[in-house]
């Protein structure tokens, strides 16, 4: 199941791609915004797979939006009235575009490609990571890190077995790592399938118990529910 938000300024509209989207197991909408500057914020601190985007909207157009977030990575699907938009959304490399009204078929196999995008993106997402410590180039398993700690210019990896001490800022690391670490802190990015419980505003990783910041909290707390149950 990939996670989508759909972004449309005509709640109608945003209401109808509701309706498909509960007909499929393949999908999972998890918020739907009419103001696409909310949307950019709530992705600042959220990861979906999928945006369904309306292209005209009074304060940002969805081409304008579909720029600044190219970023992000996420697969786009366009809606609009307008069939005269069509060639400027294949230009931003979506992957479907919707014309209105469409139908519950035509929603799926729009789905249907973004699905197998996502697939085939996890397909080849990397075992490993090589990270230079500025004597070394060292090649890390994803698998054994259990979490990353910030300290100014510098990160630490935390293995089962070692620390591995880089130079970088804690937003570029997150950029370069899989989708199974979340940030949880302005210091902290955890490996999330290394959680062993959330209690009281921390998160127990291997030996270590981490403070959960207040900002991130709502994203965690996201991914959690859609990854499966841990203890809170």
């Amino acid at each position: 199941m990939i996670r989508a938000i759909a972004i449309d300024d005509e709640p109608k509209s945003l209401e109808v791609i509701k309706f498909h989207a509960d007909k499929t197991t393949l999908l999972d909408l998890v918020e739907t915004f009419t103001n696409p500057v909310n949307a950019l914020e709530y992705l600042n601190t959220n990861d979906v797979d999928l945006i369904f985007l309306d292209i005209e909207m009074p304060d940002m157009s969805g081409l304008d939006f579909a720029k600044a977030i190219k970023k992000h990575n996420t697969t786009i699907i366009f809606i609009t009235a307008h069939s005269e938009y069509a060639v400027h959304s294949y230009d931003l490399e979506a992957v479907d575009y919707l014309l209105k009204p469409f139908d519950l078929t035509r929603f799926l196999i729009a789905v249907g490609k973004a699905v197998q995008i996502s697939q085939k993106q996890s397909s080849h997402s990397k075992d490993y990571l090589f990270i230079s410590t500025g004597t070394e180039v060292r090649k890390v398993w994803v698998n054994d890190i259990l979490y990353i700690e910030s300290d100014g210019n510098y990160v630490t990896y935390h293995t089962g077995t070692e620390k591995i001490l880089i130079r970088s800022s804690i937003k570029e690391t997150l950029k370069n790592l899989p989708r199974m670490f979340v940030q949880i802190h302005r210091s902290y990015i955890i490996a999330l399938d290394k959680v062993l419980k959330i209690q009281n505003n921390h998160v127990f990783v291997g030996a270590a118990k981490i403070s959960i910041g207040a900002n991130y909290r709502q994203a965690l707390m996201t991914r959690v529910n859609h990854s499966g149950s841990l203890r809170i």
